[in-house]
């Protein structure tokens, strides 16, 4: 895939981020990301090497568009998906945590209620 398919992508960082799927909800945890992401610009430090030298980085597909249903909805592949009528994905619900608001190891809080802010 060509400079056209990556021109849609918008830059907002989310997909170095961590994610996790429960149920519907797809959470986002804000404070965590690659160690290559400039949180200032949302941009990868090492974008032409990224496959290289992250081996959580993965290439963005016209198949992870279609049906990834850890990609936010604002997601330029997303956008591209559902305009074409190619979106199959389960929609979820995005929460944005910060993880230094999880409870801690010795707390008796249900990690699960910490999603439902």
């Amino acid at each position: 895939m060509g400079k056209c398919w990556e021109e849609k992508c918008t830059k907002c960082g989310l997909c170095c981020h961590e994610k996790a799927v429960y149920g519907r909800n797809l959470v986002i945890d804000l404070d965590s990301w690659c160690e290559f992401f400039d949180p200032a610009t949302k941009q990868c430090k090492v974008y032409a090497q990224r496959f290289v030298r992250c081996t959580r980085c993965r290439k963005m597909t016209r198949l992870k568009a279609m049906f990834a249903s850890y990609l936010p909805e604002s997601c330029g592949y997303v956008a591209w998906a559902r305009k074409n009528h190619l979106r199959f994905a389960k929609r979820r619900f995005i929460r944005f945590i910060h993880s230094k608001t999880c409870p801690s190891e010795d707390s008796d809080e249900p990690l699960y209620n910490t999603f439902h802010a």
